[in-house]
């Protein structure tokens, strides 16, 4: 076969790969963080009836990393053990049955305690299905991949939708709306769990919706952008954890989550916040509404900016840049003197890390040699940065309490992107164990291969 014809068959392959796993893994992605960051929303009206302090709220919202940090790396390597099909199902069940339990919480203390429930329950997803992309796509493939498995429709959608069910089921049958939000929103995810068996594949090597060719092209991709990279045992772990570029790369994405977190957590009670302070009156359909206008070009830059770091084969200065937009928009958050200025800061700072956040998840995958050591590398990335995800929410509410406003707890968020950044560049002058000076983790193109 001719080098022209297997990249068409390569490319034909990828797009059928991408039009049958990306819209089934964003829907679940979906799924996955609305029923962790309607809590957001939910603060509107819940705080008040539960009696709950922003640092109260800030230490249930992040107490979730908990559960998510201990079973995180366990969860990974049995999804590779039974197979992402049956168990992305069996998470997504889980996570539904807690967060429909989030309805019938009665104070902090059992708020606290199905947040732990559903960290734990949740911890196998995100670092699973960056995983299984690894199975379908080549590295120079994956950032766009990654970024429309991932978009945020759980904050364009879901926000307005969490916002009128909080707005307008208040009462029924007796229940406050947010309760009523919390089992609307919980259910969906146990019936997608059940018809995840019946659609997702776990390998493109049982791919029969492939043909023969078409399985043969989308293996051949994905061990041609690997092909140079050396397995390792799981016994050889503990020399990855003394990696010095992948310990910052971990760091940095930590520090980004410090601004994710925050975001996801607040970003309703910030908007209401700063439209009291410029005299603006917003119902909590209002508020919702606009939250997610504020996502909309957020998933606008992730796309163009993944896509421009696929073609460019670059990730690293991509990341930074993302961190550094978004902490140039807390800075004008906070300094904005209006509300249409400060929503355009909400916006570049939604945006930066967004185009930031999926860039960041492909440093250590490129990084890492395949096999277990990428299941755990992942898992250990992204533990580090639910550490984060632990305290920005609660560092933010407790500085929320003590000031009076948002302003400082922004400043602890445009500190860590910046952070981010810095420590994302710095990183690529480290070494791995057993590289030398002069080796780098490339984007191993797939098409140059092809024509070797």
């Amino acid at each position: 076969m001719n080098t022209t014809s297997n990249r068409e068959i390569r490319r034909r392959a990828a797009r059928k790969v991408a039009w049958r796993l990306v819209p089934l893994l964003l829907a679940m992605y979906t799924a996955n963080y609305l029923d962790r960051v309607n809590l957001g929303t939910a603060a509107l009206t819940m705080n008040k009836d539960l009696g709950l302090s922003a640092a109260a709220f800030g230490f249930a919202t992040g107490i979730f990393s908990a559960g998510y940090i201990a079973l995180q790396i366990p969860s990974n390597m049995a999804l590779q053990r039974v197979g992402p099909r049956r168990w992305l199902s069996l998470l997504m069940i889980c996570w539904g049955v807690v967060a429909t339990c989030t309805g019938f919480v009665t104070g902090e203390g059992s708020l606290v305690f199905v947040r732990i429930l559903l960290g734990a329950a949740e911890a196998g997803f995100l670092p699973g299905m960056l995983l299984y992309l690894t199975y379908w796509f080549a590295p120079t493939r994956r950032g766009l991949i990654s970024v429309l498995s991932t978009l945020p429709f759980y904050a364009v959608l879901g926000t307005p939708l969490s916002a009128i069910i909080l707005q307008h089921a208040d009462g029924l049958a007796g229940l406050a709306g947010w309760r009523w939000m919390f089992v609307f929103e919980g259910l969906p995810s146990i019936l997608f769990g059940v018809l995840i068996l019946l659609w997702l594949t776990d390998s493109p090597a049982k791919a029969d919706w492939l043909t023969p060719e078409e399985r043969a092209a989308v293996l051949a991709e994905v061990e041609d952008g690997a092909q140079d990279r050396p397995r390792i045992r799981l016994a050889d772990l503990t020399d990855r954890m003394r990696d010095g570029r992948l310990m910052v790369f971990a760091t940095a994405t930590g520090m980004l989550w410090i601004g994710f977190a925050a975001l996801t957590a607040f970003l309703p009670l910030i908007i209401a916040g700063f439209a009291a302070t410029y005299h603006t009156k917003f119902s909590l359909v209002q508020t919702g509404l606009v939250t997610s206008v504020v996502y909309l070009p957020a998933i606008a830059a992730a796309l163009f900016w993944a896509r421009h770091s696929d073609r460019s084969r670059e990730r690293v200065w991509h990341s930074a840049a993302g961190a550094l937009v978004a902490a140039v928009g807390v800075l004008i958050t906070i300094n904005g003197h209006s509300l249409p200025i400060t929503l355009i800061g909400t916006t570049l700072l939604t945006a930066g890390i967004y185009a930031s956040l999926s860039l960041m998840w492909q440093l250590p995958i490129q990084h890492l040699r395949p096999g277990v050591a990428v299941a755990v590398g992942v898992a250990f990335t992204t533990t580090l940065g639910n550490i984060a995800s632990f305290a920005s929410p609660y560092v933010v509410g407790w500085l929320r309490d003590a000031s009076g406003n948002y302003n400082s707890g922004l400043y602890f968020v445009a500190i860590a992107l910046t952070g981010c950044a810095v420590l994302t560049v710095a990183a690529k002058r480290l070494r791995g164990p057993g590289e030398r000076p002069d080796d780098e983790p490339i984007i191993a193109d797939p098409q140059h291969s092809a024509s070797n």
